[in-house]
């Protein structure tokens, strides 16, 4: 169907005009100042794909907040608008959510249409400028059975652990989308680097007789940091190891890898919680809203999670025992911090902290297949070790 088609239909046009946010101050700081649209990005995930716009400063614009429709657009009213250099006018995309994304500027405004494949359920949402993100405006769009599908394949998941008695190790890439996590030298970024990881360790652990390794994020999206582990509760995993890269604020600053277990009194000393309080600004990034703890839970959960604590920490001792051993990177230790991602009690739950990206020498590193998949393989030894330190027993395991 082509644009003049789609702008035939009724009811868009009446939605947009109802439902109108103004997401920013009409006038404020900087508002004198020419506005330029920065950044134009998708990302399709199993269950929405996100359009994120970037600006030179915050804007009022005008939107319906949520809604459904053939097509969503928002307006920047009043001021002159510019494209920054690179990018494009119109914006194929084509994932079976979203067709395109045009984008029209003048000295009057500018006007975003996102052309949808369907009706389709939609957001959208501003963020306020934070530390190297600037001033966004956030278009989710919910992939129609997505999350049903999704459901179905967590589900299949803890149906084969029963069915072919295999212990699951939930593997979770950190950051993704637009949460590109920290950034290293030569355009390296940890969003691809905890990707490409998480893929050759769950090749690694599939090859381990009584063992599946899944997923949680499979490609370049945005999850929850709860959603993650979440996930890994729905498919009855039997561990859940987030990996991620570590950083100073010092560039060529810092090196080596240290695990991290879920702390309840706050990190061991003030590098660990400045990292966990990094670690943890990925929901913010997202535009994920705080939630509060349940202290009833809490209490029922003690004696669960103590257990939790306790195998989490045999864990995170045995991979880096591994990594260190294994590797020409030096060993930071065993640590225990509030990182959000950890506070399952339903499985042991550790983070690797791989290497620093922020220093040139680990960050090359980072980016090389060959120590990705050398990285994979003492990971994956790690765990197996796990298991025969905490006496569980692999089915098959006596297979080579």
């Amino acid at each position: 169907m082509g644009d003049a088609a789609r702008m035939t239909r009724t009811g868009v046009a009446a939605l947009a005009a109802t439902l109108v946010l103004w997401l920013a101050p009409a006038r404020g700081a900087g508002a004198d100042t020419p506005v330029s649209v920065t950044g134009a990005r998708s990302f399709s995930g199993p269950t929405a794909t996100r359009v994120v716009l970037e600006f030179s400063r915050a804007v009022a614009i005008v939107a319906p907040d949520s809604g459904r429709g053939d097509r969503v657009t928002v307006t920047l009213p009043g001021e002159p608008v510019t494209l920054a250099p690179g990018i494009p006018a119109r914006m194929p995309v084509a994932d079976g959510v979203l067709d395109s994304l045009v984008i029209d500027t003048g000295v009057a405004g500018a006007r975003f249409t996102a052309w949808l494949h369907d009706t389709t359920a939609f957001t959208v949402f501003s963020l306020a400028a934070q530390d190297d993100k600037p001033y966004r405006v956030v278009l989710d769009l919910t992939k129609q059975g997505g999350e049903a599908a999704q459901q179905q394949q967590l589900t299949a998941v803890a149906t084969k652990k029963r069915n072919d008695r295999v212990r699951i190790v939930a593997v979770d890439p950190g950051h993704g989308g637009d949460d590109t996590g920290a950034h290293g030298s030569r355009g390296v970024l940890e969003k691809n680097v905890t990707l490409a990881v998480a893929r050759e360790l769950v090749d690694d652990l599939n090859k381990i007789a009584g063992v599946r390794g899944v997923l949680t994020r499979s490609g370049d999206y945005f999850i929850p940091l709860r959603d993650r582990y979440r996930m890994a509760e729905k498919m009855k995993a039997d561990l859940f190891i987030s990996i991620h890269c570590n950083s100073s604020r010092r560039r060529g600053h810092g090196n080596g890898t240290e695990v991290y277990f879920l702390s309840l009194r706050g990190a061991d000393d003030q590098a660990s919680n400045d990292l966990a309080d990094a670690e943890n600004a990925a929901d913010l990034v997202g535009g994920v809203p705080p939630e509060s703890e349940n202290e009833l839970v809490n209490i029922l959960y003690d004696v669960k999670r103590t257990s939790a604590l306790q195998q989490s920490q045999l864990l995170a001792e045995q991979l880096l025992d591994q990594v260190a051993s294994g590797s020409n990177l030096e060993s930071r230790g065993v640590k225990q911090a509030g990182f959000v991602v950890l506070k399952s009690v339903e499985f042991p739950s550790v983070l690797v902290e791989t290497a620093f990206i922020n220093n040139p020498a680990e960050a090359k590193l980072l980016n090389s297949r060959s120590f990705q998949q050398h990285l994979a393989s003492q990971l994956a030894t790690g765990v197996r070790n796990y298991f025969d330190k905490a006496g569980i027993v692999l089915k098959g395991a006596a297979t080579p």
